[in-house]
């Protein structure tokens, strides 16, 4: 009789109104919890090419962790969530941290401290470079860097806001040239335009040099140098990194936008940390489904074969 008593009494407090209210209140709790989860922690991915396989295949979903806290553990040859400077948003693996060196030699092969890197599919590279990636803080002198670092650098001075103009000119050694003579060169099959030079990249640039150098007279090198100016026609001999940088790499070379072309990442511009534990969860548990499948299989055959022998001796 008292456990009767107790199991009404317990089925009376599953349905009174606090119960259900209690449970509605949990519902919307858990719903408020996810929905946050999902905008404000963590952000799925879909990789639409294959830029980043064999590491991340081709259509495969990558949970991101936007924290603040994710974002400053970010280590070299991990994956991130990167925006470019017109806003487009896409997965690279860091190469060089802030601080870091790189060198880049003329067949792709990438050393950065202990990491070894090369681009596949791709063999567009001319010259080997060494490309110091700046941390926050550090002041860049723009007359001591190679045609890549000054590339680099002009992004960073577009991103941080200053004020500038270029001024190219071309030179033979120590001997000033007319800079109309690049009007005659070309890249590709079409002519250069002096309207495109001063922001032209350093590989366009070089193929320009070579072009000059082989119809000019005399041994000297031939040099395209910019200059900065300020509003005020100041020249700008260097400037402050206001946020430490990232050099950011796909892992196919060929029609992939990274800092090759894209230049430095600025913290700012990492979006989030690629979270290996989900995946790493689903690939249990489809390997645990997968396991489950080959044990049970066999006995479903054994049963169905058994059922056809005795509705054949029937």
């Amino acid at each position: 009789m008292a456990s009767l008593k107790h199991t009404v009494k317990v089925l009376q407090r599953m349905n009174s109104m606090s119960h259900v209210f209690f449970l509605v209140v949990l519902l919307v709790g858990i719903l408020v919890a996810a929905v946050a989860l999902r905008y404000y922690v963590i952000e799925p991915i879909n990789m639409v090419n294959a830029s980043m396989a064999p590491r991340h295949k081709e259509n495969s979903w990558l949970w991101m962790c936007k924290l603040p806290q994710c974002v400053d553990k970010v280590q070299k040859n991990e994956t991130v969530w990167a925006e470019l400077r017109n806003q487009e948003t896409l997965v690279r693996k860091i190469i060089a941290m802030p601080g870091d060196s790189l060198s880049i030699s003329e067949n792709g092969k990438v050393v950065s401290g202990k990491l070894r890197f090369r681009w596949k599919g791709e063999n567009a590279f001319i010259e080997s470079r060494d490309i110091y990636v700046p941390k926050r803080g550090d002041t860049l002198n723009l007359e001591t860097l190679s045609d890549v670092e000054q590339d680099y650098a002009i992004s960073l001075m577009h991103e941080q806001g200053i004020p500038f103009s270029i001024k190219t000119t071309l030179w033979q050694g120590d001997r000033e040239i007319n800079v109309e003579r690049i009007g005659s060169t070309k890249l590709g099959n079409r002519q250069v335009s002096l309207k495109e030079i001063d922001l032209l990249p350093w590989q366009d640039r070089f193929l320009i040099e070579l072009q000059i150098r082989q119809s000019e007279p005399g041994n000297a090198p031939i040099k395209i140098k910019r200059e900065l100016f300020s509003d005020d026609s100041t020249l700008i001999k260097n400037f402050i990194v206001e946020e430490d940088c990232y050099y950011l790499a796909c892992e196919r070379g060929d029609h992939c936008v990274d800092s090759r072309e894209a230049g430095f990442f600025t913290k700012s511009r990492l979006l989030g940390r690629y979270m290996p534990l989900p995946d790493r969860v689903k690939n249990t548990v489809i390997k645990h489904v997968r396991s489950v499948g080959k044990f049970i299989a066999p006995k479903a055959k054994e049963k169905s074969k058994e059922k056809a022998k005795e509705k054949a001796k029937e």
